[in-house]
């Protein structure tokens, strides 16, 4: 996990990843090799993280929709 300056925010949990992304937040840009995926997202706070790691609700239909969709664009980038 990692905040810079620039206010992106990076991951490697695909969990914290689906949780942003089904809480509306912005994915810029998937980084990394195959089987490494690093999400990164703008306008995270450490706030956002927090919640996510103390079990915050949130709608599932749209989290685990988020997960779907993560797990799709790794699967497009293996076939690369």
């Amino acid at each position: 996990m990692q905040m810079n300056t620039l206010s992106d925010f990076s991951t490697t949990d695909i969990h914290l990843a689906a949780y942003l992304l089904g809480t509306d937040h912005h994915l810029r840009r998937l980084n990394g090799p195959p089987g490494r995926a690093v999400f990164v997202f703008e306008g995270v706070t450490e706030d956002d993280v927090s919640r996510f790691y103390a079990g915050a609700p949130s709608d599932a239909r749209k989290v685990l929709g988020a997960l779907r969709d993560l797990k799709g664009l790794l699967a497009q980038g293996d076939r690369r």
